[in-house]
């Protein structure tokens, strides 16, 4: 039988082990590939810990990175694999709230997990199996768990970025924090200010692209602990309350980090320019703030129609001719956007107009209150708008329809307009291609060249004579 990826590396990390051993040092592995293993998860990693100091553990391999001696670790280079080896250390005087000032080798592997965040990251497995398990990690892996190593609040002064360790590792292992934990969070969520922006991001996003982004975003907004972050977060850091609840309804019924960053913008009403600040704060790459940005400022063209938008009372569904102008507005979005965006769009406020549904009972008694108080009831969110439900039962299939998705697909080039005209080329050329895109979008014209071509000439003599 073909050995897996997994095995391959568990059996050459067992490699590396027998080396150290052979040579009278103590080697295990130890942290996440250890808990992934219990969990019974996928493990891409393994880090070993060992009794040897760093300058020994490089004089026993032929391949070695010096990736990290301040912190006693070198990178073995085996087979194609890699593993971090770790000298058993003591930590003290976290001065940044991030990493130690001091680190001292020991020779002790109970002393070496103790400074180590959770239980379940504090488990030391040998090659033959056997745990190592002082802090009883896996039992609360057992019974799903998360504890801290010691008290809480002395593991977030060392390094206050595992409050948000702990948040995703409930989220995304669906686990529950202990009271303690919890405690300790509400106790030091300000010390997050000291922590690099590129790294509550990272966090962040493993949490959002997890299986259930909703228990996390739901513990980071009731903690309120995004709202200390080194640089304001003015939306993600949004302080809780009812628009809450829909977006974590929402955040499961779209696929990709960015649709589940771009809901909780649409969620909570934000700007395209507001969720640009947040993309950008967060140092999300320049792919990854475009993706959200754009979804929302496709959002914000739809929401501009679906105000607009006037049924005839008379009608059981909307007529074709009331339809004309959310179809052109979809097209326009589309060619301003792209078709992921309007997609993306579509999709996030249609997730959070379905997930506000379950709630609607609730409004109405809470309407029906403040209409007798003589309160404005009639305001609801831009998701909810009778003109967002057009959208969302006939935009999909327009968009389907569009014999072109983008200028590109459109059988109509620049060359070929230059072609049948004196004039030098400029904006007029887009323009006119825009204006021809936007026909067949419309389902008006063909996307077919001598047709569109005639379409183009017709566009040139009325607003160019030529």
């Amino acid at each position: 039988m073909k050995r897996s990826q997994q095995d391959s590396l568990f059996e050459e990390a067992y490699e590396v082990i027998k080396v150290l051993e052979a040579h009278g040092y103590e080697a295990y592995l130890v942290g996440g590939c250890v808990r992934d293993a219990l969990l019974d998860r996928p493990v891409h990693d393994v880090d070993i810990a060992t009794s040897a100091e760093p300058a020994r553990v490089a004089s026993l391999f032929e391949r070695v990175i010096p990736t990290g001696l301040q912190h006693g670790t070198v990178t073995v280079v085996r087979h194609g694999y890699t593993f971090e080896v770790t000298t058993f250390r003591s930590e003290a005087g976290y001065s940044d709230y991030r990493r130690p000032s001091e680190v001292h080798y020991i020779q002790d592997l109970s002393e070496d997990l103790r400074r180590r965040d959770y239980t379940m990251n504090a488990i030391a497995m040998d090659r033959y199996g056997q745990l190592h398990d002082p802090f009883h990690g896996a039992a609360d892996l057992e019974h799903g768990w998360i504890r801290a190593v010691g008290q809480a609040e002395e593991r977030y002064a060392e390094d206050a970025l595992r409050m948000l360790r702990g948040i995703r590792f409930a989220s995304v292992l669906r686990m529950r924090l202990a009271k303690s934990v919890w405690r300790g969070i509400m106790a030091k969520k300000t010390l997050l200010r000291h922590i690099a922006m590129e790294r509550v991001c990272d966090e962040l996003w493993k949490l959002t692209a997890g299986p259930d982004p909703a228990k996390g975003w739901s513990m980071l907004v009731r903690s309120g602990v995004l709202r200390h972050t080194k640089e304001p977060l003015r939306i993600y850091g949004r302080e809780d309350g009812p628009a809450w609840l829909p977006v974590y309804g929402a955040l499961g019924r779209v696929d990709t980090p960015e649709q589940r960053l771009a809901a909780v913008a649409i969620g909570l009403g934000a700007t395209a320019e507001a969720a640009a600040q947040d993309a950008k704060a967060l140092r999300l790459s320049k792919a990854e703030q475009d993706a959200i940005v754009s979804v929302l400022s496709a959002f914000a063209r739809l929401e501009a129609a679906a105000h607009a938008y006037r049924p005839a009372v008379s009608s059981g569904r909307a007529a074709q001719g009331e339809l004309a102008p959310m179809r052109l507005a979809v097209a326009q979005a589309l060619l301003a956007y792209g078709e992921n965006a309007v997609r993306g769009a579509l999709a996030c406020s249609r997730a959070l107009a379905e997930a506000a549904a379950p709630c609607a009972a609730k409004r109405e008694a809470r309407a029906g209150m403040r209409a007798a108080l003589g309160q404005d009831v009639s305001v609801l969110p831009s998701y909810q708008h009778e003109g967002m439900h057009v959208l969302y039962e006939h935009a999909s299939a327009w968009i389907d329809a569009m014999p072109a998705k983008s200028l590109a697909q459109l059988k109509l080039s620049g060359k070929d307009l230059l072609a049948v005209t004196t004039r030098q080329g400029g904006p007029w050329v887009r323009a006119c291609l825009e204006h021809v895109w936007l026909k067949t979008a419309e389902g008006l014209l063909l996307n077919e060249a001598e047709l569109l071509l005639q379409e183009a000439e017709q566009w040139l003599r009325a607003h160019h004579g030529a």
